[in-house]
C-alpha cells in the first residue's frame, strides 16, 4: 500500500508541473513594439506604442508637433525624426528624438555637409529609416544620408546626397524600411494603379527588387520591418478608415490587423529594444537553527589596589522646573491689553502680489529679416507683373 500510494503521490506532482513549464514559454515569447505617430485633419497629432502581433496600444505624451521620417536606431534606444513648425514660407523643420516612453528631445536643425547638392526643403522630407548610424531620408527625387553617430564630427549633417530612379518620381514614398540586405523598402501605387514593393539601393537610389503586393490602392504612410522579417505597412485612408497590414508574400498571407478613422499623415519606427526583465526573486532559504553562540569575551585592565573605589553621589535637583516637576506651576498672570496703534495689514493677510517683470524684446534673427525681405520683394514683382498685364 505505501508503494502505490508513493506511485500515485508521483504522478500528481508531475501532473501538476507541465503547465507550469508551458506557460513559462508562452511568457518569453518574442513581441515587437514600434513608436506609431499619426495626425487626424483637424487635430494635433498623436504618439502611441503599439505591440505586434497581438495590436496592443499603449497613448504616450503627444510630440511638439507633426513628426515625418521616423527611424528608430537599437544602437542608441531612441528613435530620429523631423519636427515640422511654423507656416509657408518660414516653415522650418527640427531634428528631434523620441524615447520609448514618449519624451521628446530638440536636437536643432539638420546641417548640410553634401557638396554640389542644394538641401532639402522641410516640406518635401516624408520618408525616412535608420540603419546604424546612418539616416535616410527622401526628399523630393533625392535620397539624402545623414550622419547620426553621436561622437562623430558630422553629427546630424547630411553627407551624401544621391538621385532617386527617374521613373520612381512621379510615386508616392510614403516612408522606408531597411531590409536585411541593406536596401530600402517602401510601399506605392505605380501606374496601373497597383500596389508594388519597391527596393531601392542606398549607394545609388536604384530601384534593384520589385515586387507585388495584396493591398489596395492607397498612401502608406508607415512601413516596418520586423526582427523577424515580417512587414507591416499603414494605410492612411481606404474607403473611409485607415488600415493596419501585415504584408504577406501572396493574398493568403496579408493580413487586416486593425482599421480607425481616416489620417493626415501617419509614420511608425521599431522594433523598440526590449527592456531587461528582473532577475526572479529567489525562494527564501529554510532558517537553521543555531546554538547560541558564546558572548565575546572582553579583555578588562585590573584597576589598582591604591585606587579609591567610586563614591556614588546623589545628584542635586534642578533650579529650574520643567513641565515633568512635581512642584506646582505658578499661575500666570494676567496679561496686559495691548495700547499700541493697530497694524495697516492684518498678520494674515496675503502678501501683495510683485509686479510682473518686463519681458525682454527678442531681436529678430537675420535669417528671418531675410525671409521677409524676399517675401517682400516676390509681392512687389508679382504686382507689377499684374499691373503690365492690366494695362
Amino acid at each position: 500500500m505505501r508503494a502505490i500510494s508513493a506511485l500515485l503521490t508521483a504522478l500528481a506532482l508531475l501532473g501538476l508541473s507541465t503547465p507550469v513549464v508551458v506557460a513559462r514559454e508562452r511568457a518569453v515569447a518574442p513581441g515587437c513594439s514600434l513608436l506609431h505617430v499619426t495626425s487626424t485633419p483637424g487635430t494635433p497629432p498623436a504618439l502611441r506604442r503599439v505591440t505586434l502581433p497581438g495590436m496592443t496600444i499603449e497613448a504616450l505624451p503627444p510630440p511638439p508637433g507633426s513628426v515625418e521620417a521616423l527611424g528608430y536606431s537599437a544602437a542608441q534606444g531612441k528613435a530620429y525624426g523631423l519636427s515640422n513648425t511654423g507656416t509657408f514660407p518660414f516653415r522650418e523643420s527640427r531634428v528631434i528624438t523620441v524615447e520609448p516612453q514618449g519624451s521628446t528631445h530638440d536636437l536643432g536643425p539638420l546641417r548640410h555637409r553634401a557638396a554640389r547638392m542644394p538641401p532639402p526643403w522641410a516640406v518635401d522630407i516624408r520618408a525616412g529609416a535608420i540603419d546604424g548610424d546612418e539616416w535616410y531620408l527622401v526628399a523630393g527625387h533625392r535620397l539624402y544620408t545623414v550622419d547620426i553617430d553621436p561622437d562623430s564630427a558630422t553629427y546630424l549633417a547630411i553627407t551624401h546626397v544621391t538621385w532617386l530612379a527617374p521613373w520612381l518620381v512621379p510615386l508616392s514614398v510614403g516612408d522606408l524600411a531597411v531590409t536585411s540586405d541593406g536596401t530600402l523598402l517602401t510601399v506605392t501605387t505605380n501606374y496601373q494603379h497597383e500596389t508594388v514593393l519597391l527596393e531601392i539601393a542606398v549607394d545609388d537610389g536604384t530601384v534593384v527588387g520589385t515586387e507585388p503586393a495584396a493591398l489596395p490602392p492607397a498612401r502608406y504612410g508607415a512601413v516596418v520591418i520586423t526582427d523577424d522579417g515580417s512587414r507591416y505597412a499603414v494605410a492612411d485612408n481606404v474607403a473611409g478608415h485607415s488600415r493596419f497590414y501585415q504584408v504577406g508574400a501572396d493574398a493568403a498571407g496579408t493580413v487586416e490587423l486593425a482599421r480607425g478613422r481616416p489620417l493626415h499623415h501617419n509614420d511608425a519606427a521599431g522594433c523598440l529594444r526590449s527592456e531587461p526583465q528582473p532577475p526572479p526573486t529567489p525562494p527564501p532559504s529554510p532558517t537553521r537553527s543555531r546554538s547560541p553562540s558564546r558572548p565575546p569575551e572582553t579583555t578588562t585592565t585590573p584597576s589598582s589596589p591604591t585606587e579609591p573605589p567610586p563614591v556614588a553621589t546623589t545628584p542635586s535637583p534642578p533650579t529650574n522646573t520643567s513641565k515633568w516637576s512635581s512642584t506646582p506651576r505658578q499661575p500666570h498672570s494676567p496679561r496686559p491689553p495691548d495700547t499700541s496703534a493697530p497694524q495697516s495689514r492684518a498678520p494674515n493677510a496675503p502678501a501683495l502680489p510683485t509686479p510682473p517683470r518686463p519681458r525682454p524684446v527678442r531681436p529678430v534673427a537675420t535669417e528671418t529679416k531675410r525671409q521677409w525681405v524676399l517675401a517682400t520683394l516676390l509681392l512687389i514683382i508679382g504686382a507689377g507683373v499684374v499691373l503690365r498685364r492690366l494695362r
